[in-house]
This record gives C-alpha cells, sequence and structure tokens, in this order.
C-alpha cells in the first residue's frame, strides 16, 4: 500500500538553500574547466583533468527544472499566467546577459576595425551579436543560416537553451502531471536516446557537447527530468536523511567528472544528486551549505557563471605578458582571479541583477512611471 505524505509533510522549503549552494560550486566548476581550456595555449604541460567539469552545465539543467517546478508547479494554466511567468523568467536571466553581449559585441567590433588578428576570429565575429541579443545563438541559428558557431560571450548558450525549454514549461509540466513523475523520467531518458541516435546519424556530435548545434534540445531531458524528480521529493514522506549522504554523492560526481565516467553515467548522477539533496533539506537536517553566509553565493552563481569569461581573457593576456607557463604559476592566477570573480558578481547580484529583475517583473506601464510621493499625515493636535 502506498504511503501517503500529508499537506503538511508535503509543504517543502520555500528555497532550496544547499541547492543554490551546490549551483555556485558547481559554477565554479564550469569556471576551472575554462581556466585549463584557456591555459593551454601557454602552459608547457598538457592537463586534460578538468575537460569533463564543463558538463556542471547539465546540473543547472536538472536544477532549473527542479526549481521551476517547485515555484510554479501547475500555476501556469493561462495565457495572463504563462506570459507573467515569461517576464519574470527573461527578468531574471536577460538584463546580466545582454549587459555581457554589448561588452563582447564592442570588443568584435574593436578588433574587426582595427584590423586585430585573432587565433581564431570566429570567436569575435560581429554577426553572432543578433543571434546572441536575441538569446536564440544556441537554437541552431548563427551568423550564415544554420552555420552557427561558438563566440563572443560563448558560455551563455546555455541561457539559450534555458529560454527554450522556460518557453516549454507549461507543455512539460502538463506532461508530468497528467503522466506522472516516473513516466516523465522515462520520457526524458527516450527523448535523449532519440536525439543521439539523430545526431550521429546526422554527423553532429554527441548532444551531450552540443552548444551552438542546437543545444537548446540538449537541456530538454535534463530539465524535464528535474521537474520530475521535484514531484517525486515533494510527494515522498518527510524523512531526516544525513547531510553526508547527498553531499558524499556530489563528491563522488566530482571524482566521476576527473576520472572521465561515460558521461550518461554522470548526467543521471546529476538527477540523481538534485533529489537527494532536496529531500535531505525537506527533511530538515542543518547542512553549513544552509547557513546564511553561503546564500549569498548562491546568488551569485549566475554572475559567476556569465562574467567569468571576461575575467579569463584578461588572465590569459597577463599571463602571455609575464611569460608564466608553469602549472602553479598559472594556478596562482587563476585562484587569484576566481575570487575576484566572485567578488564582483555578489556586488552585481546585489547591484545590478537584482534591482533589473524587480524592474522588469513590474508590468511595462510601471517601468518608467514616477514613484508616488507621500506625504506624511501630521498628528493630531492635543
Amino acid at each position: 500500500m502506498p504511503i501517503e505524505a500529508s499537506p503538511n509533510e508535503r509543504a517543502g522549503p520555500k528555497r532550496y538553500a544547499a541547492l543554490d549552494t551546490w549551483r555556485f560550486i558547481a559554477a565554479l566548476g564550469v569556471v576551472a574547466y575554462h581556466f585549463e581550456n584557456n591555459f593551454a595555449s601557454v602552459a608547457t604541460t598538457a592537463s586534460h583533468r578538468l575537460s569533463n567539469f564543463g558538463y556542471f552545465v547539465d546540473f543547472f539543467f536538472v536544477l532549473s527544472g527542479f526549481v521551476l517546478m517547485h515555484t510554479y508547479g501547475s500555476k501556469i494554466n493561462s495565457v495572463n499566467a504563462y506570459r507573467d511567468f515569461m517576464q519574470k523568467r527573461l527578468a531574471r536571466v536577460y538584463p546580466l546577459h545582454a549587459l555581457m553581449t554589448i561588452v563582447f559585441a564592442a570588443i568584435a567590433i574593436y578588433v574587426a576595425m582595427a584590423g586585430v588578428k585573432l587565433r581564431d576570429p570566429g570567436t569575435m565575429d560581429t554577426a553572432l551579436i543578433a543571434p546572441h541579443l536575441l538569446l536564440i545563438h544556441a537554437w541552431g541559428v548563427g551568423a550564415v543560416g544554420l552555420h552557427a558557431q561558438p563566440g563572443l560571450n560563448f558560455p551563455s548558450w546555455s541561457i539559450s537553451a534555458e529560454l527554450f525549454v522556460y518557453l516549454l514549461f507549461p507543455l512539460l509540466a502538463a506532461i508530468l502531471i497528467r503522466w506522472g513523475a516516473r513516466s516523465a523520467l522515462v520520457l526524458a531518458l527516450l527523448f535523449a536516446a532519440i536525439m543521439e541516435f539523430i545526431r550521429i546519424q546526422s554527423g553532429l556530435r554527441s548532444f551531450t557537447d552540443a552548444t551552438w548545434d542546437f543545444g537548446m534540445l540538449r537541456a530538454v531531458p535534463t530539465f524535464f527530468a528535474g521537474m520530475a524528480i521535484q514531484q517525486i521529493v515533494t510527494n515522498m514522506p518527510r524523512i531526516r536523511i544525513s547531510w553526508w549522504l547527498p553531499h558524499g554523492f556530489m563528491a563522488l560526481i566530482f571524482a566521476m567528472l576527473w576520472f572521465h565516467v561515460p558521461i550518461y553515467a554522470v548526467l543521471c548522477s546529476f538527477v540523481f544528486a538534485v533529489g537527494l539533496i532536496a529531500a535531505a533539506e525537506r527533511g530538515r537536517a542543518s547542512s553549513i551549505l544552509q547557513h546564511r553566509c553561503c546564500i549569498p553565493l548562491g546568488d551569485s552563481s549566475y554572475a559567476v557563471y556569465l562574467l567569468h569569461t571576461a575575467f579569463q581573457v584578461a588572465t590569459l593576456a597577463i599571463a602571455r605578458k609575464m611569460g608564466w607557463s608553469s602549472w602553479p604559476e598559472l594556478i596562482a592566477l587563476g585562484a587569484i582571479t576566481t575570487i575576484l570573480i566572485i567578488a564582483t558578481s555578489m556586488l552585481c547580484y546585489t547591484y545590478f541583477e537584482n534591482p533589473m529583475r524587480r524592474f522588469f517583473s513590474r508590468p511595462a506601464s510601471q517601468w518608467f512611471a514616477p514613484k508616488a510621493v507621500t506625504t506624511p499625515t501630521p498628528s493630531a493636535q492635543t
């Protein structure tokens, strides 16, 4: 006989703080991966230990599906609700993306006008500016027709993929609610298998490596699986789980990435890990990752992800200028730069991201409306 959870048991935390902190840690994993990639051109010895850490973007997709299902669930049941949902999501992700696109677009225009020679000219192709600003650069469109390529602030391809699954969210939520979480997990797995087969038959690389080349479809199965896990966790009885279990499992995932375990196993582990962390958090066990000092780190994770490329371009230039090529020198430079990235990202969230989100979340008619001035009421004379 199935165990039914009571309404009080089903009510989860308003915010999964530990999941947010793990998102920050995963963002640092992506930062480390790009550092290793960038330093490869100046390092005296090759290193590929972190080459799989870039797959943490798929952890973001799982986590995004979980959080959106937790926040919205079946609430998007009308055109107006869908419009409000999309407005809030764009208000969250677009302002910083637009800012970074403008920064890289200015660099690309300068490079084109000054005739600067680059090792990979495609990374600063001005034809990529429009797709980036429209947030469709992971949809298989680029400079010319389907001849897309990575460039500008290239990690933002995953934000373009996020937009795609945001658009699909009401449909995916309806399927999930109608067919159930376990069927949704099977559908997500089936979608991934069919997508992989079609890509291989079409001469494309594995969907696990897709970015500009229809990377928006890469996000669908992991995002949908995250939604399904949210339903499973929400409907299960509240149980107290030791944090040693979820944190230990995440450490195992780091080891899997370090030792280059097949990525399909890692993707499945991401889904299980998000559910395990959420279940532990629902059980109200205390974790250091829920501490108030960690909250700003979780808030800054989006900025860490979008800002780090610009910092790393400057860091690589410094390494070349100084003639640094040994890994101890490069690791020290990368560590200092990472601290700067984190500090800047925290400031960015406080003084740019959050104010922009609040501004653009309001109805458009109120964006430029003057603030109402309230006149204090004088106290009665005695």
